[in-house]
């Protein structure tokens, strides 16, 4: 938290707070790894109060030949890139390249992780546009479920 809040590396956060030099709701904090909840509670380093964190919310039409990646070595646009500021953004799930839609472009890692995650279990609504018609078989399979890279998937309907 005090790293986040630019105070110097996590040591040097750990130095402050084996000095004393920390309090959480105006009692010393001295033991190192305490959990804090900014949202909930005070937390000050010599006295001076953490800014508080702010919270970006972006709804972003992503367009065709931009990835979702954080990092892209190849040098491509990322969505983060048609997002104004400089703050650390993510995107909540993922579009491919090649695809375009709606997407949650934000810096609330709580919010994108119970949005993102299948533990959660937060439907997501895809449409698809493809080419030909699709056959029985590939209907019939995307019900079954597939293995992609990061998981296997399935659908729970699937209309044409």
């Amino acid at each position: 938290m005090l790293a986040a809040a630019g105070h110097g590396s996590r040591r040097a956060c750990e130095e402050l707070i084996i000095a004393g030099r920390v309090d959480v709701d105006g009692e010393t904090a001295d033991v190192l790894g305490t959990r804090v909840d900014p949202a909930r509670q005070e937390i000050r380093v010599d006295g001076v109060p953490l800014p508080k964190k702010k919270f970006r919310y972006y709804l972003l039409n992503k367009p065709t030949g931009v990835v979702c990646t954080s990092r892209d070595p190849s040098g491509r646009t990322r969505v983060i890139d048609l997002v104004p500021g400089d703050q650390r953004l993510f995107t909540v799930g993922r579009l491919d390249m090649n695809s375009e839609g709606l997407i949650l472009v934000t810096n609330d890692g709580d919010l994108a992780n119970e949005l993102a995650h299948p533990r959660y279990g937060v439907e997501k609504l895809y449409e698809v546009e493809v080419a030909g018609k699709p056959e029985p078989e590939q209907l019939r399979q995307l019900r079954t479920g597939i293995h992609l890279a990061e998981a296997f998937v399935k659908v729970d309907a699937v209309k044409v």
